[in-house]
């Protein structure tokens, strides 16, 4: 029997990294565009990164750790490869993965075949794709478990990842496998999940599906009561087909398997798996050997060892502990790796990630506790970290990720640095932590007992980073849940806050941190967010411009460099802010006849939609401009609304004292602005493709009609404006003659409430006012 599991990387992968080589070559040689270069480099695991002008962009290379099996040549590779091309420390991900930071991407090809060498490969590591298979990093040395399921882990990767039609799915497609019904691999709340059992005898496992902490989560749903290992194959490629069918393409942010679920509805989408399960039976699919091994142990003295510390764990094998590593953040860095390395000799020692970030040493003796403590503690004292709940679990965040709103790990590590300053009874006493920087749930905080997710908030008219608490998160088969949404407390108030709750709950007698949400349900939770609402308030700037800050940075908070992503949940809070800020300056600039009430509804919906840009900023004339940059001279609107924006800043150089004239157009611009706002997707991109086509036609291009309505009255100007417009075309231009006064005052009013959109409105020297609408 083999001493170590056995993972080969498929012929596929292998080809597919030599034609990511010739991929790169074109697109230096401005051969191959950015935008198609993107779709060949993402499946393969390398991402851009935040942070970076044209031309000196960096990437992530996000390396496969298939069942969290990472052998030390391995690592050694790995490690070296942090040093020669990127940022020299590693990153383990809560998905087992393992990336390295801030490569150039003419080196990646290079990078990618030195993974190959030493059996590794970043293919589908992002993308449409089969991702990483999780497997709970103390399978086969856990005591409590079913049976090992390393090698099925190892061989459902295998058979997966060698079919190329696991990288062109409609979105990733995620799978874990948990040797216990604690489901320390979150089976329960993949796409596809196994845990393990025996019946009768016979190995096989209790199969979950459609699960998912993203947009509109999901715990899965029962498969399967049981199925026998063989056949662990045919239930993954049945789901795939059927994911592969189903999933919704057009519409990626709804695209996950949980959204086919949510469409057809829990019986009919076990239906449908069962009608695609009899098909691949009637196949007789040839799956891959599952290869079971048998790690090397000896027989030695046997310590009876006291487990105070949290990151020791009994192995299966008498005599034998296990080690979790827990390093800041997930980082690891060269110099700490390579010490490690000389310490991991022995043929016992194996290593597992994690999915909180770490790594864990296997096959430690009794007798060597100790001492192998004592060496990693000389190494770095902050590896081995003794009370789980002062070690956040955190993802990038907006450090390193396009998609962060805040940076989540410099909360991680301020929070690591308060709690683990207080007594032992304090740090011991709340359970694990859990930290996105955005909505998109990379840091878990849905699964945790507590947990923070980041977003944006504004006030005196500034941004300020905030997370929102949740409460109540759990993982177990069968009883899996996800955690409430509370309360929102300012990012530099959380780590206080957690200070205060721990003392709190140490001085509370009901509760019991292994009973954490049977303490929520029994009045525990109104006990917290009544503690949590005491951090939520936000001073003036002059007050406290530090809470303005997020933590770490010395400039204000700010969305700048934030790209598209799937979900724009925080930032559309912001947008309808603005929107909201403008229509009440405009509603107050009519009333009261206010110009700068007017100028300010200009300022606030050129604002609204920047943030979806990447950009940020309070200064007017640079509102003003990036506006007519990002979305004039796009063709998201009008350009007859650069004569609005000229006269706005006319207005605040003094130049003219009147605005009032152009309150229909700010008007029409509000409109505009909200229906773009409610066009957006959750990768923060307009749905208004055929609108923007239109718009790049050129005036003359376009189909303009005159209606002469001078010398008539009103209600008839209007009556006849509406049979002028209505033969045309949506997007075509009608030229109005009104003469000053009522009609002036009210068809463009009636004109704007049918849904047309005013572009312009002049008066001529003689007298009479020429209007432009654009049908609608």
């Amino acid at each position: 029997m083999n001493k170590q599991p056995v993972f080969n990387i498929p012929q596929t992968v292998k080809e597919d990294t030599k034609e990511y080589e010739t991929e790169v070559e074109r697109f230096l040689a401005g051969e191959l565009d950015a935008v198609r270069f993107k779709s060949r480099r993402v499946p393969k695991g390398v991402y851009s990164q935040r942070g970076y002008q044209p031309g000196q962009e960096r990437y992530m290379v996000r390396v496969r750790i298939p069942g969290g099996v990472l052998t030390k040549e391995q690592l050694k590779r790995l490690n070296q490869l942090s040093k020669d091309y990127g940022s020299g420390y590693l990153h383990v991900t809560t998905r087992q993965d393992i990336q390295i930071h801030q490569v150039k991407i003419e080196d990646t090809p290079q990078v990618l075949f030195e993974l190959l060498e030493v059996g590794l490969s970043p293919r589908g590591g992002g993308g449409n794709t089969v991702r990483n298979i999780l497997n709970a990093p103390r399978a086969g040395v856990n005591p409590q478990q079913a049976f090992d399921t390393t090698p099925h882990a190892l061989a459902l990767t295998e058979y997966l990842i060698k079919t190329r039609s696991s990288f062109n799915l409609p979105r990733k497609y995620k799978i874990a496998f948990s040797p216990t019904q604690e489901d320390n691999a979150l089976a329960t709340i993949n796409d596809l999940g196994f845990i393990a059992q025996e019946v009768d005898g016979t190995r096989g496992f209790r199969v979950y599906a459609a699960g998912g902490m993203g947009n509109e989560p999901e715990v899965g749903l029962l498969l399967e009561e049981f199925v026998t290992e063989g056949k662990i194959f045919h239930v993954a490629e049945a789901i795939k087909r059927f994911f592969d069918d189903y999933g919704d393409r057009s519409n990626k942010h709804q695209a996950r398997l949980r959204f086919v679920r949510k469409r057809l509805g829990d019986q009919e989408f076990v239906k449908k798996y069962q009608e695609y399960l009899a098909e691949v039976l009637e196949e007789d699919l040839a799956g891959e050997e599952i290869n079971y091994y048998e790690e090397v142990r000896t027989k030695g003295e046997d310590l009876d060892l006291e487990l105070e510390a949290d990151y020791i764990y009994p192995e299966a094998e008498d005599g034998y502990y296990s080690l979790e590593l827990r390093p800041t953040n997930g980082d690891l860095n060269y110099k700490d790796v390579e010490e490690l390395l000389d310490l991991l000799t022995t043929e016992e020692i194996t290593l597992r990630t994690t999915l909180k970030q770490g790594l864990l040493i296997r096959g430690v003796k009794s007798n060597q506790v100790a001492s192998l403590s004592k060496q990693i503690n000389n190494i770095n004292d902050e590896l081995l970290i003794a009370n789980r709940g002062t070690v956040p679990v955190s993802c990038k965040g907006a450090s390193t990720c396009k998609l962060g709103l805040c940076i989540s790990p410099n909360l991680a590590q301020q929070i690591k640095a308060e709690l683990s300053s207080l007594p032992d009874k304090l740090q011991s006493v709340l359970p694990q932590v859990y930290i996105s920087g955005c909505p998109n749930v990379c840091g878990q905080h849905l699964i945790g007992k507590l947990g923070f997710e980041g977003k944006a908030k504004r006030f005196n008219d500034k941004l300020v980073p905030h997370y929102s608490l949740f409460l109540g998160g759990n993982i177990e088969q069968d009883n899996s849940c996800y955690g409430d949404k509370t309360i929102d407390i300012p990012a530099k108030r959380i780590p206080d806050f957690l200070e205060d709750l721990a003392r709190m709950l140490v001085e509370d007698l009901d509760y019991n941190k292994e009973q954490f949400n049977q303490y929520l349900e029994a009045g525990g939770a109104e006990k917290i967010i009544n503690l949590a609402a005491r951090y939520t308030s936000v001073p003036n700037y002059e007050e406290d411009p530090a809470i303005y800050k997020d933590w770490g940075q010395e400039q204000d908070f700010s969305l700048a460099g934030r790209g598209p992503g799937e979900c724009g949940a925080g930032v559309m809070d912001i947008i309808q802010l603005d929107i909201d800020t403008a229509k009440s300056h405009y509603q107050a600039a009519t009333k009261d006849n206010d110009n700068e009430q007017l100028y300010q509804a200009i300022v606030n919906v050129a604002r609204a939609l920047l943030i979806v840009r990447g950009v940020d900023t309070d200064k007017d004339r640079v509102i003003l401009k990036e506006f007519e940059t990002e979305f004039i001279d796009s063709d998201l609107v009008d350009n007859s609304y650069v004569k609005l924006l000229d006269a706005a800043i006319d207005y605040k150089l003094g130049d003219i004292d009147d605005l009032l004239q152009y309150q229909e157009q700010v008007a029409a611009l509000v409109n505009r602005v909200e229906k773009l706002y409610n066009s957006l997707n959750a990768k923060l991109e307009f749905d208004l493709e055929e609108e923007v086509e239109e718009n790049k036609e050129t005036t003359e291009d376009r189909e303009e009609k005159l209606a002469d309505l001078r010398g008539v009255e009103c209600p008839m100007n209007f009556v006849k404006a509406k049979v002028a417009i209505s033969p045309l075309d949506e997007g075509d231009i009608l030229e109005i003659y009104l003469d000053e006064g009522e009609p002036i005052a009210n068809v463009p009013q009636s004109l704007a409430k049918e849904g047309h959109e005013i572009l312009s409105k002049e008066q001529t020297k003689e007298g009479h006012y020429i209007l432009l609408v654009k049908k609608q």
